[in-house]
C-alpha cells in the first residue's frame, strides 16, 4: 500500500519558467544615428539662435531692418520653419517613432533637391550633397528600418 506521504514523481512541482519581462528593452542607439541626431540638433539651435537674432535686430531698429529685409522675409521664414521641423524630427528620430523617420527622409528629399537646383545653377554645395547622400543611405539600412519598425509594433 503507498503511503500517503510519499509523493510520486507526477506529483512533483516543476520550476516555473522565467516570466518574460513587460517592460521594454531598451535599444542602443547606433552611432550613425547618434551623428544624425547631433547634426539635426546644431542645425535647429543655429536656426533658432539666427531667428532670435532676426527678432532682436527688428525689435533695436524696426525701421531699417524692414525696409532692409522686407523684400526677402519670405525667403527668412522658409528656413525658420525648415529649422523647427528639423527639431520636432530629432525629437521623433530620438523617440524611436515611425513619424520621425519618415519625416527625415521627407527632410532629405527637400535638402537634395535643393542641392540638386544649386548644383544646376551654378552653385554647388558638395559638403551638404555628400552628408545629405549618407543620411539617405545609411536610414535605408534593413537595421535601422528594423530599428523603428519595431518600435511602431512595440509601442502603439
Amino acid at each position: 500500500m503507498p503511503s500517503m506521504n510519499r509523493t510520486q514523481p507526477a506529483d512533483r512541482v516543476l520550476p516555473a519558467a522565467p516570466m518574460p519581462d513587460p517592460r521594454p528593452q531598451r535599444r542602443k542607439r547606433p552611432f550613425g544615428l547618434y551623428m544624425i541626431l547631433i547634426l539635426l540638433t546644431l542645425q535647429g539651435v543655429l536656426g533658432a539662435l539666427l531667428a532670435i537674432l532676426f527678432g532682436f535686430s527688428l525689435a533695436v531698429a524696426p525701421g531699417e531692418v524692414l525696409d532692409a529685409v522686407g523684400p526677402v522675409l519670405v525667403e527668412l521664414v522658409v528656413p525658420f520653419a525648415l529649422m523647427l521641423i528639423t527639431l520636432v524630427v530629432a525629437i521623433g528620430l530620438w523617440r524611436y517613432k515611425a513619424w520621425g523617420w519618415y519625416g527625415m527622409m521627407l527632410l532629405l528629399a527637400y535638402w537634395m533637391a535643393t542641392d540638386a537646383i544649386g548644383f544646376f545653377t551654378g552653385n554647388p554645395d558638395y559638403v551638404s550633397m555628400v552628408l545629405n547622400v549618407a543620411m539617405v543611405f545609411y536610414l535605408n539600412q534593413r537595421e535601422m528600418r528594423d530599428l523603428f519598425e519595431a518600435a511602431t509594433r512595440v509601442q502603439p
